[in-house]
């Protein structure tokens, strides 16, 4: 998974990501691991060689730029590229770090880069609308219906720019994200908005509020206070735990950032549990057996049977899926299954 951090001067993006990362590695890229308590319990108990959890890779794009100007090609192409995007929202105050527009607002900051993401995209969409529509105007009959299709997704794709809405909580059909998934659209993006604070408490009270006005689909707003986290990530863990009580800061750190990661992009997460290795595979939600297969390996696709499944949990009261398939409690699933968040899965296959 790959993410693009954006944002305005002095933001604390850069920051952001030396406390993903748990200091400066160098760069602006970085890929971690994403932490998941199930997966922890499930390597615990069956105390697998290998555990492997699910990775992220987040691009520290340059500061947004000033006056609708454009990204340089290659934070464009990044910016095209990445599955979500992580807005990061000033909510702290230095004076030797002064704020680009004044005054630190974070909701004002919100509006200003959501509508610079919709005159964005409403700019691909007019011009992509321009050339559909005189393609569909002289198209032979056999492709005027699939060019017609797409005239109508960009027309309601337009519709919604230019009421200054998202597209990611328009509520379109599979079928019209498919039609513009091509353009890179940043407002079909899921965005996950991290309120920079100074203090955990302001920083929770600022994302409560912004995400009641502008929360919605794919739309997650999360507080952190990425020096504080940088500090302590940098300290002995018994000396950090004991100044992260005394700061009010959430016990895990990080964790709770990252694992948000997921949750706005709608991905859901299965596990094996085989030989010497215990693994999360994060997927899309809807993810059907048969694809869960394939994403494993591909050969387990080509040669499917059954899938065998029970929710992590019970794998865990139980202790073995030998023992789950006494109790008749592994499920046996065919190709349609639609994966559920924490099942563990055994494929079958020729």
């Amino acid at each position: 998974m790959e993410l693009a951090l954006i944002g305005l001067q002095g933001a604390g993006k850069t920051t952001l990501l030396h406390a993903i990362t748990r200091g400066p590695r160098g760069g602006p890229v970085a890929t971690v691991p994403l932490p998941d308590p199930r997966l922890d319990q499930l390597a615990a108990h069956f105390r697998p060689l290998r555990t492997i959890y699910p990775e992220a890779t987040f691009h520290d794009l340059p500061p947004w730029p000033e006056g609708g100007r454009p990204f340089s090609p290659e934070a464009s192409h990044l910016l095209s590229r990445a599955e979500a995007l992580v807005m990061v929202i000033r909510a702290f105050r230095r004076p030797d770090v002064p704020h680009p527009r004044g005054e630190v607002d974070p909701e004002r900051d919100f509006q200003e880069l959501s509508l610079e993401m919709a005159y964005r995209d409403l700019d691909v969409v007019s011009r992509r609308l321009e050339k559909v529509a005189k393609a569909a105007a002289s198209a032979r009959p056999t492709e005027r219906e699939s060019a017609q299709r797409e005239l109508k997704a960009l027309q309601r794709a337009k519709a919604t720019l230019e009421a200054e809405r998202p597209l990611r909580q328009e509520g379109l059909t599979p079928e019209e994200r498919k039609l513009l998934s091509p353009f890179a659209l940043l407002t079909l993006r899921p965005l996950l908005i991290a309120i920079n604070a100074d203090d955990p408490v302001i920083g929770t009270e600022i994302s409560q509020a912004l995400a009641s006005r502008y929360g919605g689909e794919a739309t997650t707003f999360v507080p952190i206070c990425a020096q504080m986290e940088l500090e302590l990530a940098q300290m002995p863990q018994e000396e950090a735990d004991a100044f992260r009580q005394e700061l009010g800061l959430p016990p895990e750190g990080m964790g709770a950032f990252l694992r948000s990661v997921l949750e706005v992009t709608g991905t859901v997460t299965f596990y094996t549990v085989v030989g010497e290795e215990c693994r999360a595979w994060p997927v899309p939600r809807g993810t059907t057996a048969l694809e869960a297969a394939s994403k494993i390996h591909s050969d387990m696709a080509r040669g499917f049977v059954r899938a065998e499944v029970i929710p992590w949990h019970q794998l865990l009261e139980v202790g073995t899926l030998q023992e789950a398939k006494a109790r008749g409690l592994l499920r046996t699933e065919g190709k349609g299954y639609v994966v559920q968040d924490g099942d563990v899965i055994h494929i079958l296959f020729h």
